[in-house]
């Protein structure tokens, strides 16, 4: 195994690195940003117990990984966890589709998160002047305009990305609770939801005939929420005990993320007068219809909304931090194209400058397609559920196969039940993806259509074509940094 000669300050300690890992989960909030398909696949009972269903899913592919950082800290993440346990006939090819396939997914993060920020820009703009159209290319301007200043940040204060993840995970929480007593408090209108539409109500709007199907596809569009688990693994090396600290920030923050989003959304739900109302609103943001429902004040919805829009650029930054850490990891080991250029330190800001350029270049790129077709850049994001599922996966079925006794010591052990789940995980993504790949609405039209698989596939073929075209006698395998006692 390759030891690191490159090497970044230790600057995360144990609550800064259970701010990145909550930053990107952010559950709450991302909920709030992404009801509008669970409201359609069920209603609330899609919402509320789609959210459970997704964490505990998300849990049991999160105890594997957490298990993994802590054996084999490396800021390579699953893709180094791949590479360790895998045959020597196979390490090297499977570790580079699996770095690819994370690498892309964190990509399509940093997209998502741009997205949901310039949609509430323009979705402010239009419940202030309700005659505002807003065009395509405005809201992929101001999606550019997050995403640069996004990255001047994350690379201009890279010496204070520990406070600032720190300061995220108090701002996350402070804002939940505001958004919580608020919209109760100033409940106007109609009396509040009663508990049996709440957690019973159940309405399907999506065309699907079978109720079923249409929870089942809500309840995987919601693993969104707790997507991300793998963040504090990227910067392993910047902590003084990765082995400890990563498997506590990620456990940590789907709790957290559960607790916080499970309560804002009962709240929401008693509050909310009209949910067709919400789906058809102009804004296009559906918590800040809710907020507007709930409060009866535009004003209010307005600054509600901003608290949950700081909180997503919170997030923006930590997705673009993560993502150039892992880009510059995989370029120090030879896989990406012009890897020697990608795998160097800025010696000004001890960071991987030109790796976090890339990743907010290429962020940039992918959405100038949502000029062109909204639905199909919505499917891009959705390939991040199916493409970090994948790599959450795929170390931890080899290890189900060749054996648990390829582990070393390790501080966090399964123990038990450390078999099961590693064994679980492969069939949990396969049954995701499958669902991911139906229609969210029907009937299909060239309007609705998921090409979410085109998408994932297309992918996947340029990945393979590309290590055997250029990368299968140049690629490096992973770079670790382990104690010493692991390093056999």
């Amino acid at each position: 195994m390759r030891q690191s000669t490159l090497q970044m300050k230790k600057q995360f300690g144990t609550l800064a690195t259970l701010g990145i890992a909550f930053a990107i989960l952010n559950s709450w909030v991302a909920e709030a940003g992404s009801m509008l398909a669970p409201i359609a696949l069920g209603g609330p009972v899609t919402i509320v117990w789609g959210c459970v269903a997704a964490a505990i899913f998300t849990t049991v592919l999160c105890l594997g990984v957490a298990e993994l950082a802590s054996a084999f800290p490396g800021a390579g993440g699953p893709y180094h966890y791949t590479y360790v346990l895998a045959s020597e006939a196979h390490r090297k090819f499977l570790s580079f589709v699996v770095g690819w396939s994370n690498l892309i997914a964190w990509w399509f993060i940093i997209s998502s998160a741009a997205l949901f920020l310039a949609s509430f820009v323009v979705g402010m703009a239009i419940l202030t002047h309700p005659d505002y159209v807003a065009k395509a290319w405005q809201v992929w301007l101001v999606y550019v305009a997050i995403i640069v200043v996004a990255t001047i940040i994350v690379i201009g204060g890279n010496d204070i990305m520990s406070f600032l993840t720190s300061m995220s995970l108090y701002w996350s929480l402070g804002c939940f609770f505001i958004c919580f007593i608020t919209a109760v408090a100033m409940h106007a209108g109609e009396p509040y939801r009663n508990a049996s539409f709440v957690f019973g109500n159940f309405s399907n709007e999506s065309g699907w005939s079978s109720s079923g199907t249409a929870f089942v596809i809500g309840w995987m569009l919601s693993t969104y929420n707790f997507l991300g688990i793998d963040a504090a693994t990227h910067l392993s090396e910047e902590m003084p005990h990765p082995e400890i600290e990563v498997p506590r920030a990620m456990v940590g923050a789907i709790a957290t993320g559960l607790v916080t989003a499970f309560l804002f959304l009962i709240a929401l739900l008693f509050c909310i007068t009209d949910i067709n109302e919400i789906v058809t609103s102009p804004t296009g943001v559906p918590i800040l219809a809710i907020f507007y429902q709930a409060t009866g004040s535009k004003a209010a919805a307005i600054a509600l909304t901003c608290l949950i829009f700081v909180s997503i650029m919170f997030s923006e930054l930590a997705g673009i931090l993560v993502a150039g850490r892992t880009a510059w990891a995989f370029a120090r080991d030879n896989g990406l194209p012009f890897s020697k250029y990608f795998s160097e330190l800025n010696e000004t800001v001890k960071s991987p400058v030109r790796a976090t350029l890339l990743s907010s270049f290429l962020a940039i790129a992918y959405g100038a397609i949502y000029i062109g077709s909204v639905v199909a850049f919505q499917s891009i994001v959705g390939s991040s559920i199916i493409m970090l599922f994948t790599t959450y996966a795929v170390p931890q079925a080899i290890l189900a196969t060749r054996g648990r006794h390829l582990l070393p010591a390790r501080p966090f052990k399964l123990g038990k039940i450390g078999w099961a789940l590693n064994a679980l995980a492969p069939f949990l993504v396969i049954f995701c993806t499958v669902i991911l790949c139906f229609p969210v609405t029907l009937p299909v039209t060239v309007g609705t259509m998921n090409y979410l698989s085109v998408i994932v596939v297309g992918c996947w073929v340029l990945i393979v074509c590309f290590y055997f075209i250029a990368k299968r006698g140049h690629y490096l395998g992973p770079v670790l940094e382990m104690p010493s006692d692991m390093h056999n």
